[in-house]
C-alpha cells in the first residue's frame, strides 16, 4: 500500500489540517445546535405546539450523533486500511456541502412536510461526515507528535470546539443584534450555514499538503501488512478490543454531553422558560469560547507533564463539585445568573475534552486506532445527542425537584467519565511510544 512518510517539517501543516477540520465540525453543529434551540421548532415543525416543536427540534439534533458512529465505522475502515489522509479529505468536502446545503433548504411553509424531512436526511449525512472528521484528525495529529509533546498536539483537535463555537456565537450574537427578531426567523439564520462552504474551501486547500503518519505508514508497510489486509478494522475492534471501547466511551462522554448540557439545553432553557434575551446568553456563550481557548492550550501543555487521565480526573471531580452549584444560579432566574451557569459549565466540561484525545489515542493500536476511537468517540456522541432533549424533559416535569434533578443529570455523566478514565489508565498500549523511522 503507497503512503507518504510524514516529515518533521510538516508537524505544523497536520496540526493545522487537524485543527481546522474539526473547529469547522463544531462549527457546524453548533449551528445546527443553536437554530434547533431558537428557529427549527417554528421553521420545519410548524404545526406542533412550542414545546413539542421545541422537542421535535432536539430530536432532530440529535438524529445527527446517532448518524456519527456510522460515519465512524466507514471513515474508520477508510482511514485503517487507505491512509488518515484519505479520509479527512473525503469528511471535510462533504461536511461543507451539507452544511452549506442546509442553508438553502426551504421551510414548512414553503413545501411542507418535505421540509423537516431534508432536514432530517441532510442532519443524518452531517452526522456521518462528522463521525470520521473528529476520528481521522486526532489520529493523525497523535500519530505525528512524540511522548513529550503529545498531550499538547492530541489536544488541538479538542481546541477546535471553542473555536468553532467561537465563530459561530460570534455570528449568531451578530445577526441578531444587527436584525430584527423577525427578519432573523425568517433569513438571517441563513447566512452561518453558508459561510460553511468558504470555511470548507480554506480547510480543503490545507489537507492536500499533509502528510501520513509513520506509524500509519509502518503499519501499512510491515510484514504483518498483508494479514492486515484480510482484516475489518471495525471487526477487530468489537472482537478484540470491547474492553476498550467501552471504556473510550466512557472517556469522551463528559467532553461531548457537558458541553451540549452547558451551551445548547441552557441556552433554550433560558429564553424558552425564563424569557431571556437571546442576544444576552449567546454573548455568554462567546466569553465560554474566548476563555476556553487559552485553558485548552494550557490543559494541553500541562498534559504533556503529568499526562491526559491526570487531566481527566481533574475536570470530572471539578464537574462533579460545581454541578450543584450551577443550579443554584439557574433557579435564581436572572439573566446574569443564567449566563454565569453557563460559561461555568463550558468552562468545567472543557478540562475532560482537552485531554480526551491522547487517552483515546493511547487505548487503541495502530491497526484500528482511527476505527476504535471514532467508534468510542461517536458513540458517546450518540448518548450525548440526546442530553439536552432528557434534560428538558427532566426540567419540565420534575416540579420542584427540577433543578436539583437535571444538575444529577450532569453528575452521572461526570461520575461515568470519571471512572472510565481510570480503566483507561490500567488499559494504555504502549503503541505511540516506539520509535518509528
Amino acid at each position: 500500500m503507497p503512503t507518504t512518510v510524514a516529515r518533521p517539517a510538516s508537524l505544523k501543516r497536520v496540526a493545522a489540517a487537524s485543527f481546522t477540520g474539526t473547529a469547522l465540525e463544531w462549527y457546524d453543529y453548533y449551528l445546527f445546535g443553536t437554530a434547533a434551540a431558537l428557529v427549527f421548532n417554528t421553521a420545519f415543525f410548524t404545526d406542533l405546539d412550542p414545546l413539542a416543536g421545541t422537542l421535535a427540534s432536539f430530536a432532530t439534533f440529535a438524529i445527527g450523533f446517532v448518524a456519527r458512529p456510522l460515519g465512524a465505522a466507514v471513515f474508520g475502515h477508510v482511514g485503517d486500511r487507505y491512509g488518515r489522509k484519505r479520509s479527512l479529505l473525503i469528511t471535510i468536502v462533504m461536511m461543507g456541502a451539507v452544511t452549506g446545503a442546509m442553508g438553502i433548504l426551504p421551510t414548512y411553509e414553503t413545501i411542507g412536510l418535505a421540509a423537516p424531512a431534508l432536514l432530517i436526511v441532510l442532519r443524518f449525512l452531517q452526522g456521518i461526515a462528522m463521525g470520521g472528521e473528529w476520528s481521522g484528525a486526532s489520529a493523525l495529529i497523535t500519530e505525528h507528535s512524540e511522548q513529550r509533546n503529545r498531550g499538547f498536539y492530541a489536544m488541538l483537535p479538542q481546541l477546535g470546539n471553542p473555536v468553532g463555537i467561537l465563530v459561530g456565537v460570534g455570528v449568531f450574537t451578530l445577526l441578531t443584534n444587527i436584525q430584527s427578531p423577525e427578519s432573523f426567523q425568517a433569513w438571517g439564520w441563513r447566512v452561518p450555514f453558508l459561510l460553511a462552504v468558504p470555511f470548507t474551501i480554506v480547510a480543503l486547500w490545507i489537507r492536500t499538503a499533509i502528510d501520513e503518519s509513520r506509524h500509519f505508514a509502518a503499519e501499512a508497510g510491515g510484514a504483518e501488512a498483508e494479514v492486515a489486509e484480510r482484516r475489518i478494522p471495525l471487526v477487530q475492534v468489537f472482537r478484540a478490543e470491547k474492553t476498550r471501547l467501552l471504556a473510550g466511551i466512557g472517556v469522551a462522554f463528559l467532553g461531548i454531553a457537558g458541553y451540549y448540557f452547558s451551551d445548547t439545553f441552557l441556552l433554550n432553557y433560558g429564553t424558552r422558560q425564563l424569557g431571556i434575551d437571546i442576544s444576552f446568553l449567546l454573548n455568554a456563550g462567546l466569553v465560554a469560547s474566548v476563555l476556553n481557548i487559552p485553558l485548552f492550550v494550557l490543559w494541553g501543555l500541562y498534559a504533556n507533564r503529568v499526562g491526559g487521565t491526570t487531566i481527566a480526573v481533574i475536570g470530572g471531580i471539578a464537574t462533579v463539585l460545581f454541578a450543584y452549584p450551577m443550579f443554584v444560579l439557574v433557579g435564581q432566574g436572572s439573566a446574569l445568573a443564567v449566563a454565569v451557569a453557563m460559561v461555568t459549565g463550558s468552562t468545567l466540561v472543557s478540562i475532560s475534552f482537552a485531554a480526551s484525545g491522547q487517552i483515546l489515542n493511547e487505548l487503541f493500536p495502530t491497526a484500528t486506532r482511527q476505527s476504535g476511537i471514532g467508534l468510542a468517540y461517536n458513540l458517546a456522541g450518540a448518548v450525548s445527542g440526546f442530553v439536552p432533549f432528557i434534560a428538558t424533559v427532566i426540567i419540565d416535569t420534575a416540579g420542584d425537584a427540577r433543578l436539583w434533578a437535571t444538575a444529577g443529570l450532569l453528575v452521572v455523566i461526570a461520575l461515568i467519565t470519571l471512572g472510565s478514565t481510570v480503566a483507561a489508565r490500567r488499559l494504555r498500549l504502549p503503541d505511540l511510544d516506539a520509535t518509528v523511522d
